[in-house]
């Protein structure tokens, strides 16, 4: 395609609208030290956590704001396509964002939801109930993989403790052994506060939708079953820091 039919300014245009739609969202930060090649290897529970924290992390609420960013991007080249000048595609990435998502994404997952209830014969708050099930699901897996973990480093860390009262390990080996720990908890604290975000999220979407009293409930049922599950990672990461505190006393 001739690059003539995307002019610089349209294609700033486009890549504003994008960045636009991407100011609200938080961005996850990559786990340290899991892709240095001379850390211990994992063990299988700590693999599964990685994996499941992976599968968390991509909740239907993120999958709006993605799709905001594809609009965004589609009716800009659209526009271009199009024959449209670099005024006309900023204006069509900018509503392509627009329809896709609002600055928090709520907004517009409220109206998907209403979109397929019309589509799927389904009430609106069903269909979100449906999705909080959905990434609870996924969030009890990161529990489960993340209590295996904890239980293996809680015994790792009163073995270390005892190894360091022996004088057997050297200063650098004590350190090493600690940092593999401080990055499973700060895998558990990353994906307690996405759990937080989409809890809060769903939340918020729940005031906005309107449905029958009995559909509202069920929603609201599904949503403290997750506040439920966040209250467990929250005390599981609580166990965990306070497992390497000891192992420093």
């Amino acid at each position: 395609m001739n690059a003539s039919l995307f002019p610089r300014r349209a294609t700033q245009a486009i890549a504003l609208a994008v960045a636009l739609s991407l100011a609200g969202c938080e961005t996850m930060p990559s786990m340290p030290g899991f892709g240095n090649q001379n850390q211990v290897p994992l063990t299988a529970a700590e693999q599964q956590m990685q994996q499941d924290e992976s599968r968390f992390n991509d909740t239907v609420i993120s999958g709006v704001l993605t799709g905001a960013l594809t609009g965004a991007l589609v009716g800009g080249l659209g526009a271009l396509a199009l024959g449209g000048n670099s005024k006309n595609a900023r204006n069509a990435a900018i509503g392509g964002a627009v329809v896709g998502a609002t600055a928090l994404g709520v907004d517009a997952y409220v109206t998907a939801k209403k979109e397929q209830a019309g589509r799927q014969q389904v009430r609106a708050a069903q269909a979100a109930a449906a999705d909080v099930r959905q990434d609870s699901a996924k969030l009890q897996s990161y529990l489960d993989s993340s209590g295996r973990v904890l239980a293996e480093g809680r015994s790792r860390l009163a073995s270390l403790q005892r190894d360091v009262a022996a004088k057997k390990l050297s200063a650098e080996e004590v350190q090493q052994a600690r940092a593999r720990e401080e990055r499973n908890i700060a895998s558990m604290n990353q994906t307690l506060n996405q759990a937080r975000k989409t809890r809060d999220q769903y939340i918020e979407a729940s005031g906005k939708l309107t449905d029958t009293p009995q559909n509202k409930r069920d929603l609201d049922n599904e949503i403290r079953r997750m506040n439920q599950q966040i209250a467990q990672l929250e005390n599981n990461v609580q166990a965990y820091n306070q497992a390497l505190a000891v192992s420093k006393a």
